[in-house]
């Protein structure tokens, strides 16, 4: 867990990498995956959402 231990990243014990993060409450509505790890063609028809957590806290897009 890193800054308001609210979330918990997991990482690969092979290579480094991060793979995802979760919430640390069970009832947390977001996750997160690298998708850097996973083949461009596995992921190219996926939405990706901007979201701004340096100020307003909100999806920009």
């Amino acid at each position: 867990m890193w800054g308001d231990k609210e979330l918990e990243f997991h990482t690969c014990k092979t290579c480094g990498n991060t793979t995802h993060w979760a919430p640390v409450d069970p009832e947390g509505d977001r996750m997160a995956v690298n998708t850097r790890l996973v083949p461009a063609e596995d992921v190219k028809d996926i939405r990706v959402r901007h979201f701004d957590g340096a100020d307003t806290w909100r999806f920009v897009d």
